[in-house]
């Protein structure tokens, strides 16, 4: 396989039909990540061990690859979580892993800009909406400076191309609602509250406040969460996130049984598609 230069970034991304928000955010180069491809096929890998296979699961030269990128997740310890959306890639991966991954299940939602009534102002009272900034992150309590190293390479990248707000009390930092990940089109939102102030409408007008956020912007936001998450699966039909669509994600179930049997498997292949002739 062959490292594929940046200026072919946007063909891939005209054949993509669907794809974590982080997929674009490496074909827009918003955030670190490599493409390699054979006389036929795409792969793009990043930094933080997160990926997603797409498009003809049959090709050969993909598992040889799949290996390699195993083993050097497992000689290094660092992170394997890999995103499928695809029946067929689900049983090509359990096929080559044998087990040796833990599966989750997770929704993947629709905006439905239709369906959204939080166009209007909203307030909470003693509360104040403030947009993330480099002293709040300094303050934060879930979404720190190492969160925004793992995901967006460092946080002054973050900074500059991410965007995000948070929910002040009391000069505490109550709830946030952050892109985890963004392209020049996507951005995929991750909330937190804290648990004592939960119960209380916050998540709902965070949200909301980046939703708006990403309108007022022409950016199209990205609701996931797993299958059992009912909260989350309800406050995202509240926002206008609708069309629930199952997809698969793969993680280390033991570090010692994939140094025991590292064959044919995946890790750094955040995205695989099948250019036509």
């Amino acid at each position: 396989m062959i490292k594929v230069t940046a200026n072919h970034y946007p063909i891939i991304k005209q054949y993509i039909l669907k794809a974590p928000t982080f997929v674009y955010s490496i074909l827009d180069q918003l955030i670190e990540g490599t493409v390699y491809a054979d006389t036929a096929t795409f792969q793009t890998l990043t930094k933080s061990g997160i990926h997603f296979v797409y498009g003809d699961s049959t090709t050969t030269e993909i598992d040889r690859q799949l290996a390699i990128c195993l083993e050097q997740s497992v000689e290094k310890g660092k992170r394997f979580t890999l995103f499928s959306y695809s029946e067929q890639w689900n049983t090509k991966i359990e096929q080559l892993l044998n087990g040796q991954l833990r599966k989750l299940e997770r929704y993947t939602f629709t905006f439905d800009k239709s369906l959204y009534g939080g166009t209007d102002k909203q307030e909470v009272s003693n509360f104040e909406v403030m947009p993330i900034t480099q002293h709040h992150i300094n303050n934060a309590m879930e979404f720190t400076s190492a969160y925004y190293d793992e995901y967006w390479d460092s946080t002054a990248n973050f900074l500059t191309n991410g965007f995000g707000f948070c929910l002040i009390h009391k000069e505490q930092i109550v709830s946030e609602a952050v892109s985890i990940f963004k392209s020049n089109d996507y951005a995929e939102i991750d909330i937190m509250t804290d648990s004592k102030y939960r119960g209380q409408g916050l998540a709902s007008l965070i949200a909301t406040t980046f939703i708006n956020h990403c309108l007022a912007n022409e950016l199209k936001p990205c609701w996931d969460c797993d299958i059992s998450n009912t909260a989350s699966i309800y406050l995202g039909a509240k926002l206008g996130f609708t069309g629930p669509q199952k997809y698969a994600i793969y993680t280390k179930s033991s570090p010692r049984c994939f140094q025991q049997n590292v064959s044919f498997i995946v890790k750094r292949i955040d995205y695989v598609v099948r250019i036509p002739d």
